[in-house]
C-alpha cells in the first residue's frame, strides 16, 4: 500500500515571457485586453492578438513535471544550474503560481528558499523571529516559548538584536534555520541553504534534518552535495532544462547528474544509461516477503536452500542478499555472550548523537578523558593535514575506580554528520590492560588520514563492562575539527591512493583473450 501523499506535483508547467521590446510590457498587454473587452469585429480581436503575440516569446523553465512525495518521505532534487529546481520548489512552497498544471500540499510548509527570504531587512533579529514565526501560524505565546531555544540554535550573540541588513550571508542563514527548525513543520523544504553556514553549523543542521525525518517530517532537499543527497534522501528525480528527466534511488540520480555535467554531455547522452537503469529496476509493490524459509535461512547456523515463487530477476537478488547475511553470521568466531556485547556495545556507540555542533560529553562520575591532542608524525599538535597524513589521536584517561577491561573507542565524522570511520578496542582486538583507581594512562589511536578535502570532527570514549551492562565512564563528543587538504585531484570520500601503471599487453594476446 502506497503512502498518502504529502506533495503531489501533476503536470506542472512555468513560463516567463521574454519581450523583444521594452516598450511592449505595456502595449501588448493593452492589446489583449482591448481584444477581450471589443464586441463583436472577430477580424479586429484576432489581429490584436496575433499582434500583441509578435512582441514575445515565452520561455518554458519547467514544463510537465509530475511527481508525488509520501509524508514523512524524503527526496532530493538535482539538476545543473538553470534546470527549474527553485523555480519548481518556489511554486511548491507557494511563493510562486504554475502557468498550468497544479500542486497539492497537505500539512505546514516550512522553507529555506532564496538567502534571507521572508526577512525584513530593516527589522533586528530578534523583530524578525517573531514575524517569520508568526507567518508559520505560531502564537505569540508559542514564539515566546520557543524564543530562547531558535537564539541559542541560531548562535549569532548579540546580533540578534541588530537589523538584518548588516547581518553577513552565513549569519542569515542561521536565523531562517533556526526558526524553521521550532516551528514543527509538516514539510521542509531546504535549497542549497546549507552549503553556507561553517562546519559545525552544517553539523548542528544535518542533524537537525535527522531529527524531523525520525518525527515523520517530509523533507524535499536541493543540494549539489551528493554524498549529503545521498544520505538524507530516500528517492531524488533529475531536472534538466525544465524537464524532469529521471526518477529513482538518490545513487542513480546522483550517478546521472555526474555524467550529465560531464563536458559535452547532454541528456540524449543519458538515453541508454535510463533505459538500462528502468530495465534492471524492480519497483517493490513486486519484491516478495521473506518467507518463513526465507527467514529461517537468515538465522539458522548452517546455510538453507531458499524456494521462492516469483519473478526470476526478484529470486536472483532476494538470494544474494540472504546468502551474504548467512557468510556474515557465520563468519563470526564470537560466542554468544560476547555477540551480545558486540551488538550492545555498537548500538551504544551509535545512539549518542548530538544536535548542537559543539563538543558535547557526559559521564565522568568514574573517570574522565583528558588533553585531547590531533598529532602530526613529528609530535606536533594541528588541526589541518595533508590528505593521508600519518597521524596520531592521543587523550590522557584518569580512573577514580579500578577498571579491570577498559574499551577506549574514536569515531570520525563529517560536516553532516556521517560516520566516517569508527573503531575501539574490543572491536578492533587490541584489549587494553587494566586502569588501576586513582591512576592514569595516555591511549594513542595511530593510523593515516586516508580522507577526501573538508572538515572532520573526532569524537572519544571511555567505557566498560559490569557484567552485560556497558557503563559509560566518559564520552565527548566532536571534541576536535579538523581540516584535510587534497594532495592531488581525486574525489570521493576515502583515498585509496591507488597506484596506476599501464604496459603493453602480452604479444601472444594482443587483444587481451585467451587462445
Amino acid at each position: 500500500m502506497s503512502k498518502e501523499s504529502a506533495i503531489s506535483v501533476d503536470q506542472v508547467g512555468k513560463a516567463y515571457r521574454l519581450w523583444d521590446d521594452p516598450s511592449a510590457r505595456l502595449t501588448a498587454p493593452l492589446m489583449e485586453a482591448a481584444a477581450h473587452l471589443m464586441p463583436g469585429l472577430p477580424a479586429l480581436k484576432a489581429g490584436l492578438r496575433s499582434r500583441a503575440s509578435r512582441s514575445y516569446r515565452d520561455f518554458w523553465a519547467l514544463e510537465n513535471i509530475s511527481f508525488q512525495v509520501g509524508r514523512g518521505e524524503s527526496m532530493a532534487i538535482i539538476g545543473r544550474n538553470g534546470s527549474g529546481k527553485s523555480t519548481l520548489l518556489q511554486i511548491i512552497a507557494g511563493t510562486m503560481q504554475p502557468t498550468r498544471g497544479s500542486v497539492q500540499v497537505k500539512g505546514r510548509i516550512a522553507a529555506l528558499l532564496e538567502l534571507g527570504s521572508g526577512f525584513n531587512p530593516e527589522f533586528t533579529g530578534r523583530e524578525n523571529i517573531h514575524l517569520n514565526a508568526a507567518l508559520f501560524g505560531l502564537t505569540r505565546a508559542e514564539i515566546d516559548a520557543r524564543f530562547k531555544d531558535i537564539v541559542d540554535f541560531a548562535d549569532i550573540g548579540d546580533f540578534i538584536e541588530q537589523p538584518v541588513k548588516i547581518y553577513s550571508s552565513g549569519m542569515v542563514v542561521r536565523l531562517a534555520f533556526a526558526v524553521a527548525a521550532h516551528i514543527e513543520p509538516d514539510i521542509l523544504i531546504v535549497d542549497e541553504a546549507l552549503s553556507v553556514g561553517d562546519a559545525r553549523f552544517q553539523l548542528k543542521c544535518a542533524r537537525a534534518i535527522d531529527r524531523f525525518l525520525a518525527q515523520g517530517v517530509t523533507l524535499l532537499f536541493v543540494s549539489h552535495d551528493t554524498s549529503m543527497i545521498k544520505r538524507l534522501c530516500k528517492s531524488a528525480v533529475l531536472l534538466e532544462r525544465g524537464q524532469l528527466v529521471f526518477a529513482g534511488s538518490p545513487n542513480d540520480v546522483v550517478n546521472l547528474y555526474s555524467k550529465l555535467v560531464a563536458e559535452g554531455t547532454t541528456v540524449a547522452d543519458l538515453a541508454a544509461d535510463i533505459a538500462a537503469l528502468k530495465a534492471n529496476s524492480i519497483p517493490e509493490a513486486e519484491l516478495p516477503e521473506l518467507s518463513q524459509s526465507a527467514a529461517a535461512a537468515v538465522t539458522a547456523d548452517s546455510p538453507r536452500f531458499v524456494e521462492l515463487s516469483t519473478q526470476p530477476a526478484a529470486v536472483e537478488l532476494l538470494q544474494l542478499k540472504v546468502k551474504a547475511m548467512e557468510t556474515i553470521l557465520s563468519a563470526h568466531p564470537y560466542n554468544d555472550e560476547l555477540n551480545r556485547r558486540l551488538a550492545q556495545l555498537l548500538a551504544d556507540e551509535r545512539q549518542h548523537v548530538q544536535v548542537s555542533g559543539e563538543e558535547f560529553s557526559y559521564g565522568g562520575a568514574l573517570g574522565r578523558i583528558q588533553n585531547v591532542k590531533l598529532l602530526d608524525a613529528d609530535g606536533q599538535s594541528r588541526t589541518w593535514f595533508s590528505s593521508c597524513e600519518p597521524v596520531v589521536v592521543r587523550m590522557l584517561i584518569e580512573a577514580d575506580e579500578p577498571i579491570p577491561e577498559p574499551i577506549f573507542a574514536l569515531t570520525i565524522k563529517n560536516v553532516a554528520g556521517v560516520e566516517i570511520y569508527g573503531t575501539n578496542t574490543l572491536f578492533g582486538k587490541q584489549p587494553a590492560p587494566a586502569v588501576q583507581a586513582g591512576s592514569s594512562r595516555e591511549v594513542d589511536f595511530s593510523f593515516n588520514l586516508n580522507l577526501m578535502p573538508g572538515h572532520y570532527f573526532i569524537s572519544l570514549g571511555f567505557t566498560h563492562f559490569v557484567g552485560d551492562e556497558l557503563v559509560v565512564i566518559h564520552r565527548r563528543y566532536d571534541t576536535i575539527k579538523f581540516e584535510i587538504h587534497g594532495k592531488d585531484r581525486a574525489f570521493g570520500i576515502a583515498n585509496l591512493q591507488a597506484k596506476i601503471t599501464s604496459r603493453a599487453a602480452p604479444a601472444s594476446h594482443p587483444t587481451g583473450k585467451s587462445a
